[in-house]
């Protein structure tokens, strides 16, 4: 005899406003009936009542508490295609290296897009718990800090902010991943079409090029890179569980100065200088690399700034750029 299944979903998801994040609200909407199909499937879920709860955060991934009776889980599809695959892959490896992390209990294929199914943490975030203020108060950045270097212990080797499906990165050393990156090519032509930076007042970005390529060498190392880490992604548990990485593999830097400018209205504030002591600590660091790599990054997030009119913020990361342009001499 068949249990009967019931499903309830308390809400629909969120749709951004931004004609940049239309594509993902189209897949938003396209994946809900599946979502109804796979609980309906899943013998996680046979014969119970279900409910379906849309979180409203975030653009890139449609997330969803699953609920039944006996257990809460979080079921998570990243609305693009290729790096999402590697999520559980850089949340299990982080898990070995002793970073807490949502548990991983399945991952698999809904429709074309990728899913997990992984534990729900009962927690606020660090920055829905903390003020700013309560934070630097509290040093939580340099915990921030501390945690995103034992996350970097997690070491691999080649270059890629995409990762294709076999979990190979797309280039094998700094340099190629300049030349290769088409992304990073169409975000510096639209800055250069747009005046975002100008080369006397900020730097260049072939000067900031050069300093990678002549720092790093033909080195392949590279580190497991979170790519958004900050106190939206990390839960104020104890220790704290990070979640939610943008999966990449690239040199340490990258994911530091990238989280630099999640966490600071400029360059490097208050809260990033206590993110920087918490991660190096005693540690000697090439400050004309990390800069280099904070240029990088500034030119990966002003497309998206200025399509999204976060005037404030831009205005911030050039007046930065420009008190600090000597550092790439």
């Amino acid at each position: 005899m068949q249990i009967s299944q019931t499903i309830t979903f308390i809400n629909e998801p969120k749709l951004s406003e931004h004609e940049v994040d239309q594509k993902f609200n189209e897949r938003r909407k396209k994946l809900v009936p599946l979502v109804k199909d796979f609980i309906l499937q899943h013998p996680f879920f046979s014969g119970k009542e279900v409910t379906v709860t849309f979180l409203q955060a975030g653009v890139s991934s449609l997330v969803s508490i699953v609920e039944t009776t006996e257990k809460k889980l979080i079921l998570k599809i990243p609305l693009t295609i290729l790096n999402s695959r590697l999520e559980g892959v850089f949340l299990n490896t982080w898990e070995n290296v002793g970073v807490k992390v949502p548990h991983v209990f399945e991952e698999g294929q809904i429709g074309d897009f990728f899913y997990i199914l992984m534990e729900y943490i009962d927690a606020e975030t660090v920055s829905s718990k903390y003020t700013n203020e309560e934070s630097l108060e509290k040093n939580i950045y340099h915990k921030l800090g501390k945690l995103l270097h034992e996350m970097h212990k997690a070491k691999t080797q080649g270059y890629s902010n995409i990762v294709n499906k076999e979990h190979n990165p797309e280039y094998s050393n700094i340099a190629d991943w300049i030349k290769g990156d088409t992304n990073m090519q169409t975000q510096v032509e639209y800055i250069k079409e747009h005046k975002l930076l100008d080369d006397e007042k900020h730097g260049s970005i072939d000067t900031v090029f050069n300093i990678l390529i002549s720092s790093i060498g033909n080195s392949k190392e590279s580190v497991y890179c979170h790519n958004d880490f900050g106190g939206g992604n990390v839960f104020a548990t104890e220790p704290f569980t990070v979640f939610d990485p943008w999966p990449c593999f690239h040199h340490p830097f990258m994911d530091v100065t990238r989280s630099l400018i999640n966490i600071s209205k400029n360059g490097v504030s208050k809260e990033g200088e206590q993110l920087l002591d918490g991660y190096f600590g005693d540690e000697k660091y090439n400050k004309k690399l990390l800069h280099a790599f904070l240029f990088v990054n500034m030119v990966a997030k002003l497309p998206y700034m200025h399509k999204t009119n976060k005037t404030e913020k831009i205005i911030g990361l050039q007046r930065y750029l420009e008190q600090t342009k000597t550092l790439l001499d």
